[in-house]
This record gives C-alpha cells, structure tokens and sequence, in this order.
C-alpha cells in the first residue's frame, strides 16, 4: 500500500499543492514554518477527519482549527492511495465532514462503506484501509518526534509504553495506572475501622445517630401528654368565652334598663363629657408605657464584634502557592538530566580524542610517505600518501561532527547546570518564606501549619458569619428604634388633643375631672358601654353567677397556659423534628453504607480480573514483542544490542554485546533510547497489523547522530513506504552517500 499523490488543495497556508509521491523512502525537506507539520496533519485529517472517536456526536480535535486554509473559505484535499495494485480516490471537504472514496479502476463508489463510521460520526476512511481506528494509526504507523524530546525522563516513559502496548495495544493508554486507581477507590472506600475511609465516616455517624436517638425517643410520652393538656385548656377556653359572651349580654341588657331610666327620671345632662374619649385616653396612656419600655429595651442592647484575623486568608493563599510552585519545580529532575548527559559527553570526548588521533596519525603517515618517496626518487610510491590523505580527511570530518555534538551536549549540560541552580534559588526563597510563616504561626512543620491553618480559617468563618448576623441585627434594630419612636411620637400627639379638649394637663388630672362629674357624665358612660357591647354582636345565653373581670381573669390565666403549652409543643416538636431528621439520615446512611459495600465487593473482584487479564494479556503479547524489538534493534546497533529483556516487573534491559551482560534503560544514552522507541514502534507496527501501510515521521532524526541515522535508514528502506518529514540536510547526505534510493521533495 502506498500513498500517489497528496493534494492539500485548500488547507492551512497551502493552496492547489501537489505532492508525488513513490514506493520507498520519500524524504519531504523544508525549513522550519514551512509547513511540514501542515502537511503531517493534512494525511492525518484525510483519513480520520480531525475526529474523537464518538458515535454520540461529531467531536473534532485541536488540529480542524489550527489547519483552517489562510486564504479561502473552502477548506478540502485529497489523496490518492494504491492498495493491492488498485488506485484509490480519497477526497474531504473538511468544513462539511464530507468524504468521498473511489475505486479509479473499478469506478466503484465507497463513500457509504459502514465501516468509515464504525468509531465516529465523521467520516474515517483510515478504518477501511487500514482497519485500525485513529488512535492505535497514530500511536503505530505515525511516528512523531524522538522519545527523549517528549519526556525527559526517557527510559521511564519507554518502559511504560511498551509496558502499555503490551496490555491495551495502544502505547499512550496506561492499564497499570486503572487498575492503581481502582485500588485507590477500595482505599478510600475502606472499613469500619479506619475511622477516615468512607466506610468508616458512615459508621462513625451512624454510631453517632443512634446516641442521640436515645436523647429523643422519651420525648414522645411527653408530647402525648402535653397535647392533651393542649387540647383540654382549648375545651375550657371555649367555655370561659361562651359565660363571658352569656354575661356582657346581662350587662347590656343592664345598661339599657339603667339608661332609660336615666332618660325617664330626666336627670339627662349637658353631654360635655364624653366618656368613649376618657377609655381612649386610658388606652393611649397604657401603649405610650408599653412602647416606652420597648424603646428603653431596644436602646439598651449591645452586640459582641467578633476578630477577624485579616492577615490569616493571605498568608494561607500564599502557603498554597508557594506548595504548588515547590511540586511543580520536583517534577523537573534536572540533576537526572545532567547525569545521563554526563555520560554521554564522556563517550564523546573519547570519540573526539579517538577522530584526532586517527587524523594526526594518518596524516603523519601521508607526509612520511611524500618524503620517503621523494627520498628514494621513486614518486609512484606518494600515490599512497593520497589513501591517507582522504582517511585523514574522512576522520577530521568525523572529528567535527563529533566535536559539534560534544559542544551541543555541553551547551545542554550548562542549562541543565543554569536551572538546576535556579531551582535550588528559588526553593531557598519559598523555604525561607515557608520559616517565617511557620514562625509567626508557631508551627513545627508544614503539617501542623495545615491543621493550624484549616482552624483559625474556620474560626476566621465563624467570626465573619457573627459580624455579618450582628451587622443585619443592627440594621433591623435600628429600623424598629425608628418604628417605636414614630409610634410613640403619634400616640402623644392623640393624647395632647384629648388633654387639650378637656383643659388638662395629664391623665390623672383627666380622671379626676370625670370622676367629679360622674353624674353629667353616667349618660354618656351607658351610651359608650352599650355601644361597645353592641360592635362584639353578642349572642348566646344570658349568664350571672360570675363578674365580667372575674371571668375575663380565667381567661387570661387559661390563655396563658396554652401559651406556654403551645411553647412546649414547638420545643416538643423541634426535638420530634431533630429526630424525624436523625432517622432520614440514619436510612440515608444506611442505605449508602450498604451501597459502597457493594462497590467494594465489586471492586475488589473487577481488580483481582483486571489484572489476571492484563497478566494474560502480557504473556501473549511480550514474547512477540520481544522477539520483534531484538531484531529492529540489533540491526539498528550493529549487533551492538542484540536482544531486549523485559522481566515480570516491567524492567527493562538490554544485552551489551561489547561487555556480554544486560543493561539498564538508566545507563543508556538518550540516542540508544531513541533507537530502542523506534525499534518498539517498527515492531507494534508490524504486529498490530500485516497489511504494508506507509510509515509517517515527523522530524524524528533530530537528534540522532551519523551512525545512528544510517542504520535507521537502511532499516527503513525495506518498507514498501515511508515519508520522512525533516528541516535538515543530513538524512539526504547519508541516503547520498550510502547511495540509498530515496525521492527528495522540498517545500
């Protein structure tokens, strides 16, 4: 299978571009922003149209965005693909998701196969060639940049890829960290006895629930009998207000017979004193003294300001932050970095010392064969010296491309050095920073401030909740000052005119004034009391054996008993309530407790499967593996490393040919790493799928030296295609010089 020709007709900075492409090594050549990437991403979207894979939705990536044509409202291309000796037409407009694929010798019609949309709703034709869906084409037969690029801690992120690819086939999807997350649920869901686990919280509560059920249980009885005690005062009530209604109507019909009396014994008066205004002013004197004392109460009260310590929340933040800083300056393992370059500086130099060595020694030789023969006058024999003089130069070039990567380590080696020590500066200032806060907290440690800091915040909460009740307190307060005052203000002000009416200058003095014209005034009074009698509309049974005061007094005694009955039932109730509450939430625990104990369970049985699949998933796939990265590799190294052991553990070694024994990943260098990743990608690749699909590589040579480079290609040529993406020279000079067929395509 191999890709004809690419055609980004509208797409990013490329318009009506067209790429011819040949079985074999196509090396694509372009400096730097001159749309290599574009292109890497335009063969990605041909075949997958930038999709998540869902079936919910079209879901696109980053990349539909980045690649939007600069110049044109269309956005499209196409490609075509030869497959089992027949030519493909492959065509996309990206904006619409609309694909379109024919057979050109056939003339057959596949843009409707299902199986474009087996994974998404955007057309992926990538899935009807090459029966692998986007993620396992791009973690296999599309090859990005090197390992030691994408991770400083190389070695690490090889062993849990291969790791990955070995259990899930996709080296990016990490089995081991879902079944470590599972293991974390089963922790934090926990036990009874481990107080801080799930588990244990609700039995804690629980536990907790059932003391203070006790508390409320006996309540009930209680409430019982006071409802009944309720309910008799209301029975008793009812009674006291049907005699009183029984005797204000014998009074009414008292006053009435009294007042035509009056009226027959013509001992009617001059009406100048009105008795309703003397019963008004009563009343008004009687509020002015209870609104009086309300002012005075309200006057009187004072609220508690609470401390809120200003300074807490900032130097919390400020803890939080310089933690955060500290973590993310940890995961940056420069001193690692700097060993591993180390290494490979010393084998450098060596190389360097070896390159002069073979310079000064072939040159030498050179000059001494000039002068022997000019010696002995036999000139034929200088033509030797041409031998040496070409090997001195091969070997002074090498001695300058060594000396170049030498200098490139080193120059790595010194900003490793530089941000190392900017590391180590600005984790003093946070230490410095963190003793001071510890300092003026009077903490021991981080730990103790962190307990420190969650009680004085919580305390700090508190405090600004009861400022914050006491401040809309006042406020309400304030606003019932200026209620009663206005209350009182109006009701002295009713008081004054009836005081004014009658020429007197207070209420004893009005009472004395009625009371010594009682006689003028009974009239009036009869007239008041019948009509005030007559607006309560009196009904029911006429009743004397009880005074109205008398009654009026049981009245008052029963109505404050149910008063304070009716206190005790609220307070009754609330507690009724609390335990109304308390059961809820016991049910609700309950239920839940016995919810996460089954998850437990079926955690525990999903782990115990999960990793008996991911150990047969391992034993299957690792020897093939192993088999399949010995054979890239040895060829790769010369024999140099000739096989791959990865044990039970996931560690990984590989046998040094030069000292008969395995090694660690750790005591490689980044460009043997390199060569093992490419190794592990050739070989997923291989045997994921037997089907020859062009191999994709995004600048993946950058850091590989001269040796390492040939041996790469050499490999590489044997695939029925590969399209090499590079903003270098040197793949073309060592496909030149090793006379490797190749077609260079320059951007």
């Amino acid at each position: 299978m191999i890709i004809k020709e690419l055609g980004l007709l509208n797409f990013g900075k490329f318009e009506d571009k067209k790429i011819e492409l040949q079985e074999g090594i196509n090396l694509i050549y372009g400096r730097n922003e001159k749309g290599k990437s574009t292109i890497v991403n335009f063969i990605d979207g041909i075949f997958y149209g930038f999709s998540r894979d869902s079936l919910v939705k079209k879901v696109r990536d980053d990349l539909f965005e980045k690649s939007i044509p600069w110049n044109s409202n269309l956005y499209r291309g196409y490609i075509i693909l030869n497959d089992k000796g027949e030519d493909f037409w492959i065509s996309r407009d990206f904006d619409k998701d609309e694909c379109s694929i024919l057979n050109l010798k056939t003339a057959d019609n596949l843009s409707d196969d299902p199986r474009i949309f087996m994974y998404s709703r955007i057309p992926q034709p990538g899935v009807l060639f090459f029966d692998l869906n986007r993620k396992i084409y791009k973690s296999t037969f599309f090859i990005g940049q090197r390992l030691s690029q994408l991770d400083s801690g190389a070695s690490v992120e090889l062993q849990n890829r291969i790791n990955n690819f070995s259990v899930s086939e996709d080296e990016n999807v990490d089995l081991s960290k879902v079944i470590e997350r599972m293991k974390e649920d089963l922790y934090d869901i926990g036990t009874k006895k481990r107080k801080s686990s799930e588990i244990g919280r609700i039995n804690d509560e629980l536990e907790k629930i059932s003391k203070d059920k006790v508390n409320f249980i006996s309540l009930k009885e209680t409430y019982e009998k006071s409802i009944d005690k309720y309910k008799s005062s209301k029975d008793n009530l009812r009674d006291l207000e049907d005699k009183l209604r029984g005797r204000k109507l014998f009074e009414l019909e008292n006053l009435k017979e009294k007042l035509r009396e009056c009226h027959e014994s013509n001992s009617e008066n001059d009406e100048k004193y009105n008795f309703a205004d003397l019963e008004k002013a009563i009343e008004i004197n009687r509020s002015l003294g209870i609104y009086s004392s309300k002012l005075d109460d309200l006057l009187s009260v004072e609220r508690e300001s609470f401390d809120v310590d200003l300074d807490l929340e900032e130097d919390y933040q400020r803890f939080k932050e310089i933690n955060r800083e500290i973590q993310a300056l940890n995961e940056n393992n420069y001193s690692k970095e700097r060993e591993i370059i180390s290494w490979d500086i010393k084998n450098t130099e060596k190389e360097v010392f070896k390159y002069i060595l073979k310079f000064l020694s072939s040159f030498v030789g050179g000059l001494l064969v000039v002068l022997i023969s000019i010696y002995l006058k036999k000139y034929l024999i200088s033509t030797l010296s041409f031998i040496l003089f070409a090997y001195s130069y091969f070997r002074i070039v090498k001695y300058r491309e060594n000396k170049d990567l030498l200098n490139r380590l080193r120059n790595k080696y010194q900003d490793y050095k530089k941000k190392s020590q900017e590391k180590t500066l600005i984790k003093k200032k946070f230490d410095k920073e963190i003793d001071e806060i510890l300092i003026k907290y009077d903490a021991r440690d981080k730990k103790e401030l962190s307990e420190i800091f969650d009680l004085k915040i919580e305390e700090n909460l508190k405090n600004i909740s009861k400022n914050e009740y006491n401040r809309e307190w006042i406020e309400k307060n304030s606003l019932e000052i200026d209620d009663t005052k206005r209350s009182i203000f109006n009701l002295e002000g009713d008081l004054q005119t009836i005081f004014q009416k009658y020429e007197v200058e207070n209420i004893k003095d009005l009472k004395n004034l009625f009371y010594e014209n009682r006689d003028a005034n009974r009239i009036s009074e009869y007239k008041y009391r019948i009509k005030e009698l007559e607006k309560e509309n009196i009904t029911g049974n006429i009743y004397r054996e009880e005074s109205i005061d008398e009654i009026q007094e049981k009245i008052d005694f029963e109505k404050n008993n149910i008063l304070n009955l009716e206190g005790s039932l609220k307070t009754l109730e609330d507690s009724l309530e609390k335990l109304r509450v308390l059961e809820e939430r016991s049910f609700e625990l309950k239920d839940k407790l016995k919810k996460l104990v089954y998850k437990k369970e079926l955690l525990e049985i999903s782990i115990e499967r999960f990793e008996d699949y991911v150990k047969a998933r391992r034993i299957d796939k690792l020897p093939l593996l192993k088999k399949e990265i010995s054979i890239y590799l040895d060829a790769m190294t010369s024999g140099k490393y000739n096989e791959i052991l990865i044990d039970d553990t996931f560690g990984i070694r590989v046998y040094d040919r030069d000292i008969e024994n395995y090694v660690g990943l750790d005591s490689l260098s980044l460009g043997t790493i390199d060569q093992i990743y490419l190794a592990f990608r050739l070989s997923i690749s291989k045997i994921i799928s037997d089907k020859e699909i062009p191999i994709v590589l995004d600048s993946h040579f950058d850091s590989y030296d001269d040796f390492r480079l040939k041996e790469a290609l050499e490999i590489l040529q044997n695939n029925e295609q590969v399209l090499i993406f590079t903003s270098t020279n040197r793949e073309k000079e060592i496909l030149d010089k090793y006379s490797m067929t190749y077609k260079l395509i320059t951007i």
